[in-house]
Order: structure tokens, then sequence, then C-alpha cells
């Protein structure tokens, strides 16, 4: 009985925990805030005089950034205090999906016959499976592919039920957060019967059994995670991170492999959503990190993360100005009901004279609105600083494309008597 009342007060003191080590070592950070980087970087010493201005606290918000070559620091302030994250937090799920899978890795979303197709009626005499893998994207088009697929292989009725097994979740543009499975199975029943596949059973969830008919692959995870950051999708990065094992995966992954500390980083939600906190030099380890495993595949840190002022997406309208649109490759962070409004940014900013610069900036205790020209003003007037904007990294947005790269595979062959071959 102990252990039943011991566990709910367990998770409830994680939170608490982190911010009882917020509050000591924050502290010390604080003292030794950075006046020298304030009078030796001008931009920096403006946006200060600003957030006092406005009666804002210094403590409330974190500044780092530093060269991308050797690490120099140009500003250091609040940089070993945790701070909410909000969507920032994606990166780290990004980053730990491609370190696991690889940018090329497709999603499977496996489809079984469970019973025998009746050739004449075009009828399955039992259940249709769909073995979910976590795709993240699975949406109508994707449905209708499906659907396409199953009407040449002789299906266009399921006498049985639609049997949802593994993590299916079906996808829509506007959603805020993932579908629950029960309603992804119901947006995806409705999806098949109107293009043609009637299903006269229920929807149930269940185990995974029958003949494999076909596998459908969702679009490559870089391709995936670029529209996650670009348009900071909160649907989507729910599944990358149900996919990764979560969000204490997640946490386990950066304490473990990039040798952050419990008190440097806690991950409560893949997306960013509610109680998260990092440090500004922890987020800038965590940069280093993902420009490492793209490095490793070839790619570039535009490939995942959205150029600001071109791409469409959060970023699509900031950093618009001639002489820095395309140089600043970011992600941002909002969160306008969490520690009193945040606002965050996260990226790379290409200078002529200091080479490529990160930059980590947490603000909170105020306006996201006032908090997001704030930042624009000081990377701005950052670049010019530097001699202005090295190279334009895209001039065309990247997620204006509309040809979709999914693939659907068939095993099934209509007229023959199901084989058999199960889903791997």
């Amino acid at each position: 009985m102990k252990r039943y009342i011991i566990l709910p007060l367990v998770i409830l003191l994680v939170p608490i925990q982190v911010r009882e080590q917020r509050s000591a070592a924050d502290t010390t950070a604080i003292r030794s805030s950075s006046a020298p980087e304030r009078d030796r970087l001008p931009a920096f010493s403006d946006y200060v005089n600003t957030i006092q201005s406005r009666g804002q606290s210094l403590d409330d918000q974190g500044v780092l950034i530093e060269a991308l070559e050797n690490g120099q620091p140009l500003v250091s302030h609040n940089a070993d205090v945790t701070f909410n994250p909000a969507s920032v937090m994606k990166l780290a799920t990004s980053m730990v999906a491609l370190a696991r899978f690889g940018p090329d890795y497709r999603y499977r979303t496996n489809l079984l016959a469970d019973g025998t197709i009746d050739a004449a009626t075009h009828t399955l005499e039992g259940d249709l499976v769909v073995d979910g893998g976590a795709d993240p994207m699975f949406s109508l088009y994707d449905a209708q592919e499906v659907a396409v697929q199953l009407s040449r292989l002789g299906i266009s009725r399921v006498r049985g039920a639609l049997r949802i097994a593994g993590l299916f979740y079906y996808f829509a543009n506007g959603y805020r957060s993932n579908l629950s499975l029960e309603t992804s199975a119901t947006k995806l029943r409705a999806a098949l019967q109107r293009a043609g596949i009637k299903i006269d059973g229920e929807t149930i969830a269940g185990s995974k059994s029958g003949t494999l008919l076909l596998s459908h692959y969702s679009e490559p995870l870089v391709t995936i995670l670029l529209y996650q950051n670009a348009h900071s999708s909160n649907a989507v990065a729910e599944v990358v991170g149900a996919s990764v094992g979560g969000p204490q995966s997640i946490q386990s992954f950066l304490v473990t492999e990039l040798k952050l500390s419990d008190s440097e980083v806690f991950v409560g939600r893949s997306s960013g959503l509610d109680f998260n906190r990092i440090t500004p030099r922890a987020t800038l380890k965590l940069l280093r990190a993902l420009l490492n495993v793209l490095a490793e595949h070839s790619l570039k840190p535009e490939d995942v993360m959205p150029v600001a002022g071109v791409d469409s997406g959060t970023l699509r309208t900031r950093f618009t100005r001639e002489d820095v649109r395309g140089a600043v490759i970011a992600k941002t962070g909002t969160l306008v009901s969490l520690d009193r409004g945040v606002s965050t940014l996260c990226g790379i900013a290409y200078t002529r004279t200091s080479g490529p610069l990160l930059f980590a900036v947490f603000n909170s205790g105020g306006n996201v609105q006032a908090y997001r020209r704030l930042q624009d003003q000081l990377l701005e007037r950052l670049v010019a600083d530097a001699g202005g904007a090295s190279s334009v990294k895209r001039n065309t947005d990247a997620l204006a494309v509309e040809t979709r790269n999914t693939i659907v595979q068939v095993f099934y062959r209509a007229g023959n008597q199901p084989a058999e071959v199960t889903a791997e």
C-alpha cells in the first residue's frame, strides 16, 4: 500500500527539485553577471538597457553568444541559470531522433488482412489491421494513398473491424498537440471510408496479426524535422519524441551522451510544452551536438532548422531586412501562460568578420511579442557590428515545395491466396 502513496509524491516532486536546484545555482550565476561583456558589446548593452527601462528583471533573462569555431564567448549573461526553453526543446528531440535513426529513416505503417479476401466480391472477410510505427505525419493524403492500393488489391469492403495495433497517429495541419490514439483511429476510418473502403465492424485496439498487404513509409526524417522546427509543430514533436522513447529517453541521452547534468536540463515534454528547463550553456552544447550529427551525414543546419525571413513558419516574418535576410538559422520558442511569458531563440548567425556565431537567448517574465522584437534587434545589431551577413543560406522557401516523397510497398498480390507473410 505504501508504494502507491509514495510514487505520486515522487512524480510531483521532480519539478520542485529542479526549481530548488535552480534557486541555489542560479544565485551564483546572477551575482557573476556580465558587466564586461556589456561594455565590450554595444548591441548587448542596448539590449540590457531596454529591458531595464521597461522595469523587467535581468534575473529573468539569459543570453549566451559564442563563436562557432573556437567557442569564444561574446556575451554571457546567466549562462548557467535554468530557464524554460519552450519550443527550443524541439532541438533536443531532433538531435536524439537523428542520432538514433539517421536522417533517411522513414516511419513505417503496415496494413494487414486478418482473414481471407474474396476476389469476386472485393471483400475482406475479417479485420483490417493497421500496425502503426509512430509516423508523426500520416495524414489524409496518406490515407487516400493507402485506400487506392487496397482497392487495387481487390478490397473495397471489410466485413470485420478496423483494428489498430502499435502507435498510430493521424496528423493534420493546425493541430497544436498530437491527436490521441482513439481520435487518430476515428479519423483514419473516416478517411478510408471516404476513399471507398467500407468497413462494417467497429474500430478497436488490438494486437498485430494477419497477412501483410502493404507498408506505407513516411517522408525521410530530415524532412519531417524541418517541418517540425519551422512550424514549431507540437503535434509532430510529441510523436517524434514518442518514437525515441519519450521525454525520459531524451533526458537520458542528453545526460549520457552530451554529458549534461540533471541540474542543467530537465525534459518534461518532447515538444517543449509545459514544464521544461535548460541553461543557455547547455543549449549551445545541444546545438553543437546537433550540428555534429548533421555534419556526419553531410547535412547543414538549414536542413532541419528554418532560415529566418525565408522559410515558412515562425521565422518567416522575422529578420526580413535585406542586410540580414537568409543569414540567421534558428528555432523559436513561445509560451504565454507559463513563467509569466516566455520567448526564446537559439541558432546561428553568419557574419563576415566574426564568422558563424551561436546564440541562445532566453526571455521570461514579459510580453512575448516585445521580447521577439528585442531579440531581433540584438541579433541584427550583432550581425551589423560583425561586418554584416557573410552569406545567404537560402533564398526560397524550402517548405513551399508541394511534391511528396512517401512510399507504398505492396506485398500481397490480388487474386492469389494469402501467403504466410507477416510484417517485420
